[in-house]
């Protein structure tokens, strides 16, 4: 069968052939349109989302013909690079980094049209908005729109979307070159990092070589420490402008690719979403207003987390919208009905704390006034149980580290600030004045336990390392973390905010000194009394940290801090790479805005490796022994009137035999401590008594006996060195250093 139509005569296949044809030229047409009005403004686009050298760079033109080109322009920064009459592409070079490639096309018309990218060494960040760069401000969330590119990353590792930024920081925040926070639309793991929606964009405006942050927390991840945050260096394109280098770090939070323990805000993401999803929603857009209400009932259940306590919650966004729209929505929750038949754990953990005086969340101050508050569930203290049990925990903790041999005993006298004195600057920033009183305090649960039981060792030794070898200015007194889950122990980290590390402090005095402990100088402790009683200061009268401590630095000297320092090291290379990226930055901020105002990136690289060479010299000198480690630190006062006169571990003994001695005469016995946690008792006869420590209390390397006398009342009798009433009572004692 055929059909005539006039002149056609086709077959029907051919003429549905036809039609199919005609189809997809009114298609072509209308994507052509859409095309052209979307970018009716911007004619030219070049096609590269990056640049590399010896990649052809090539224009993309949506409604102009070469016919109507009357010339094609590439440049360099300011500087021409290829001319041609007709639309061209350009390979870049390695002359051209660190400059924006713009491609100008100039029509016969006199229309002009023109695209640019940035040319990097690092990977480029991308923010567009409605708010200027300088108007970005800390309390409210400005809308971006985000492209992170960059060669040799998977599409996974960068980003193409939506987001919000807002100001952060503290005196870094009043900086030209400004610090950001940045939470993305959608999770990503950016340039390889766990993935997660919120990010740190850290300026590094007073550190001239851009890498402190960066080189401590990676120091902290060789040290030891469990989590650290991971960050990239970016170079930062706002609006189209340059901003210079910036560290896109990975926020501290609590999270699967943070920190990985219990999570409340997750807790109460699944009951806001369960309440959401029972809520009877009719309509149409009934999917947008349950998503809307999950929103809405999630920031109430973080806001106020007092449904931990009573397992009730009631939502004051739920009542409003009843009121404002006449609905009947419940209002009030059980909280359970939510968690598909678990409970409301106890609130044991599961929480990270901030030490900063600046924290408006400090309401965990404890009785030494450190300045302790939630970071993470930020509003934690609006639940009264939680508040209260991690307020004993910390509590406990620092009555441990207050305590003559690093125990919490509930039958101790307990202590709090009364005055907190002043820091008298005329006498070298001693703090005088300060008084304290006692207190009501009890903690069965713990009592007994040593500082060990309570706060991973690992933890602080790492973070004690770090805080010297670096001189942080900061360096436990503002931006310290801890944090706990639900059941373990305590741990000291992540590390954060170094920029002030490594002689580069805005102070003016002994903060670029190689020559003394940061934990011991009065100048470091001179801004508020609590930094005079900030627990490294309370470590350092333990032997058996000191030994600990000694042994780490043995472990990681050469092959940890060495690494960084020698020539072709972790700091050379790490320049190497951002040089070109750091140079660019000096010449958009004119250098350092802190201490070394205006020191641009290779004499900062100079300086930091200097100040750490010397660092490292003087650190070796103190830690050539545990007795030079005690000797130079000075805090723990240990008496002559005691000794440890023998250990004796010959092979065919099954204990470890421990003579000590004393001439003084109200001494009536001993208590010897064992690495810490081992405790044995023993009369005196004569000026001798005799312990049989098991094998079992001793470890394959070194061990520390610390022997304290007591008196005929069973208390300490008091070395007068080494203690101040009401902070620590350092008792008549010696130690003995032995390996095994």
């Amino acid at each position: 069968m055929e059909i005539k139509t006039g002149k056609w005569k086709r077959s029907p296949y051919r003429l549905l052939r036809y039609g199919a044809l005609v189809l997809g030229a009114i298609l072509l047409m209308c994507v052509y349109k859409h095309i052209y009005t979307e970018y009716k403004d911007r004619d030219v686009q070049i096609l590269a989302s990056c640049v590399e050298a010896g990649r052809e760079l090539k224009p993309d033109v949506f409604h102009i013909g070469n016919r109507d080109v009357k010339s094609c322009v590439w440049y360099a920064g300011s500087e021409e690079r290829l001319r041609e009459k007709k639309l061209c592409g350009y390979t870049p070079t390695a002359e051209d980094v660190e400059q924006f490639i713009r491609v100008e096309v100039t029509l016969k018309d006199g229309s002009v049209y023109e695209d640019s990218r940035y040319f990097s060494v690092l990977p480029v960040l991308s923010l567009n908005s409605d708010t200027a760069y300088e108007e970005v401000e800390k309390e409210t969330d400005t809308a971006v729109e985000v492209s992170l590119e960059g060669p040799g990353y998977s599409p996974e590792e960068l980003y193409q979307g939506t987001g919000t930024i807002h100001l952060r920081g503290n005196s870094t925040a009043e900086l030209p070159k400004r610090p950001f926070k940045l939470h993305l639309d959608e999770k990503s793991g950016l340039l390889g990092m766990g993935e997660k929606r919120h990010w740190v964009l850290l300026a590094n405006a007073i550190d001239s070589t851009l890498l402190r942050d960066q080189l401590a927390y990676g120091l902290s991840a060789d040290l030891g420490a469990e989590y650290f945050m991971d960050s990239r260096q970016v170079t930062l394109i706002y609006n189209g402008e340059y901003y210079g280098v910036y560290q896109l770090c990975e926020q501290i939070r609590v999270g699967k690719n943070r920190i990985d323990i219990y999570n409340w805000r997750e807790l109460a993401e699944q009951i806001a979403k369960g309440i959401a999803k029972d809520l009877n929603i009719a309509g149409q857009d009934a999917a947008a207003y349950r998503e809307g209400f999950r929103n809405v009932l999630q920031e109430e259940l973080e806001r106020d987390m007092s449904w931990i306590d009573t397992g009730v919650f009631e939502s004051a966004g739920l009542a409003d919208w009843n009121a404002a729209n006449g609905t009947d929505y419940p209002t009030r929750f059980t909280v359970t009905d939510y968690l598909d038949g678990e409970k409301i754990p106890e609130p044991t953990g599961g929480v990270l704390l901030e030490l900063d005086s600046r924290n408006r969340h400090s309401t965990l101050t404890t009785a030494y006034h450190e300045p302790i508050g939630f970071a993470d569930p930020e509003n934690g203290e609006t639940s009264k149980t939680l508040r209260a049990e991690i307020g004993r925990q910390i509590q406990t903790l620092e009555y441990a580290l207050h305590s003559s041999d690093f125990c919490y005993h509930d039958s101790d006298i307990h202590y709090e600030v009364a005055e907190e004195g002043y820091c008298n600057y005329a006498n070298q920033f001693a703090r005088e004045g300060v008084s304290y009183k006692e207190r009501e305090y009890q903690d069965s649960e713990n009592d007994g336990k040593h500082y060990s039981e309570l706060i991973d060792m690992d933890s602080l030794l790492t973070n004690f390392l770090l805080c010297e070898f670096t001189m942080n200015w900061d360096a436990m007194k503002n931006s310290v973390y801890l944090y706990k889950d639900l059941e373990g122990l305590w741990s000291l980290g992540p590390a954060w905010d170094y920029d002030w590390g490594w002689g580069n402090s805005m102070y003016t005095l002994n903060t670029w000194y190689t020559k003394e402990w940061c934990t011991t100088s009065a100048y470091y402790a001179n801004e508020a009394y609590y930094q005079t009683v900030q627990w490294n200061r309370y470590l350092i009268r333990d032997p058996y940290f000191l030994m600990l401590l000694w042994e780490k630095y043995q472990a990681i000297r050469e092959n940890v801090l060495e690494e960084l320092i020698r020539d072709g090291g972790t700091i050379d290379q790490y320049a190497e790479k951002l040089r070109p990226a750091a140079k660019a930055n000096d010449a958009r901020w004119g250098g350092c805005m802190g201490t070394f105002e205006g020191q641009k990136f290779d004499e900062g690289i100079a300086e930091l490796k200097r100040f750490m060479k010397e660092r490292l010299a003087w650190m070796d000198e103190q830690f050539v022994s545990v007795e030079s480690l005690r000797k130079s630190f000075g805090y723990y006062a240990n008496s002559s009137l005691i000794w440890i006169s023998e250990v004796d571990q010959t092979s065919e003994r099954e204990n470890v035999r421990i003579v000590v001695e004393t001439e003084v005469p109200e001494g009536t016995a001993v208590s010897l401590q064992v690495n810490g946690i081992n405790f044995y008792m023993a009369s005196l006869e004569d000026g001798k008594a005799v312990f049989e420590v098991p094998n079992a209390a001793l470890r394959s390397g070194g061990n520390v006996a610390q022997a304290r006398l007591k008196g005929a009342d069973g208390e300490w009798l008091v070395n007068p060195d080494g203690t101040t009433e009401g902070d620590y009572t350092n008792a008549i004692s010696n130690y003995a250093y032995f390996v095994k």
